[in-house]
Formats: C-alpha cells, sequence, structure tokens
C-alpha cells in the first residue's frame, strides 16, 4: 500500500516537472520564431549609401550616411576598409550632417595618414546636437583597376552629449563595382608606392 502511495506521488510529480519542462520548451520555440528575435533591434547606425555603388566614371564618390533615429549625436569616429588595389580614395570631406545644419564643427580627414585601402574620418558638432539623418561624409575615390571591392565598416563610435557610446550599428554588404565601360586613370610608379606605405 505505501509502496503505492510512493509510486503515485512520484509519478505526479514526473508530470508536473514535465508539464513544466513541456512549457518552457514552448515558450522558447516562440520566442525563437518570432521575426526580427534574432538580432538586436537597433536602428541608429551608420551605412554606405550607396549600398552597391556602379559608378560611371574613374572619378566618383560614395556617400557614408548615419540614421539617428532620434537621438541626439554629438560625434562620430568611423573606420572601413576597401581594395587599395582597385581604387585609390583621394579625400573624404563633411556631409550635408555638418555643412546643412549651420552648427559649428570639426572634421578630420585621416586619409593622408592612413594606408591606402583604409577609410577613417573623425568628427564632431562643437556646439549642441545633431539628430538627423543625412549623409555625415563624402569619400572621393578614383577608380585603378575593373572589378568589385566590398566596403567593410571596422570600426563605428558614436556619441552622445554626455561622452557615452550610442551603440550605432553598422551596414553590411556594402560594395563598389567597376565594369569595364568605366575608363580607369593610369597609375604611376610613384602612385604604386603609396599603395604600400
Amino acid at each position: 500500500m505505501g509502496g503505492d502511495r510512493f509510486q503515485t506521488m512520484w509519478t505526479c510529480g514526473l508530470a508536473k516537472g514535465c508539464y513544466r519542462y513541456f512549457l518552457l520548451t514552448l515558450f522558447l520555440t516562440a520566442v525563437a520564431v518570432i521575426p526580427g528575435m534574432d538580432q538586436p533591434a537597433v536602428a541608429q547606425e551608420l551605412f554606405v549609401d550607396p549600398s552597391i555603388s556602379l559608378p560611371t566614371d574613374f572619378v566618383f564618390t560614395v556617400d557614408i550616411a548615419i540614421d539617428c533615429a532620434g537621438l541626439a549625436v554629438k560625434g562620430v569616429e568611423t573606420t572601413l576598409s576597401f581594395d587599395p588595389f582597385l581604387l585609390q580614395l583621394d579625400a573624404i570631406t563633411p556631409g550635408p550632417w555638418f555643412t546643412g545644419t549651420g552648427l559649428d564643427y570639426y572634421f578630420f580627414d585621416y586619409t593622408a595618414i592612413e594606408p591606402q585601402g583604409t577609410i577613417h574620418f573623425a568628427s564632431s558638432v562643437l556646439e549642441g546636437t545633431n539628430n538627423q539623418s543625412l549623409t555625415i561624409a563624402v569619400c572621393h575615390f578614383t577608380a585603378l583597376g575593373f572589378g568589385s571591392t566590398p566596403v567593410i565598416f571596422l570600426d563605428v563610435d558614436v556619441r552622445g552629449p554626455d561622452n557615452m557610446d550610442l551603440g550605432f550599428g553598422h551596414s553590411t554588404g556594402d560594395l563598389i563595382q567597376i565594369d569595364q565601360a568605366v575608363p580607369v586613370t593610369s597609375t604611376t610608379f610613384s602612385g604604386l608606392k603609396v599603395l604600400f606605405r
């Protein structure tokens, strides 16, 4: 008789445990299949514009844009990479995120310091902040050959008015495609040496 009671209690406890385990599994499965749950919801980001660039001339520009998602932004520093055998970065200039606001700003282009194959700039609004979504920088390129190169974000540092990192994301899959219909510039020996600084 006592054995039957123990057997009933053990079976009932096992059933309750299995039921709880079943509910937990059902909940986790439901959460896993909700669209967008597999990625962090980061609305604010830096991105290459256009994502796939098809220039029609050997001298062209590609924009780096910012989507602030309403956040107050004080400063931006970012680094990207590209194939230096296909493209030469001539300069980076501030975009309308700075030039169109009427605010004083600081913008530093590292092109003369960094090796070719690197896009790097640091910038800041000197008084106040900006929460607009616009082009933040314009990259000026010269094509050296034909083919395609990914443009890859290596580092993104976007700061708020308290100098805290705002946790901005960035685009992926960005590409510059130089077709053979685009006339390319010839490179001198001194120009090639720049690639290997």
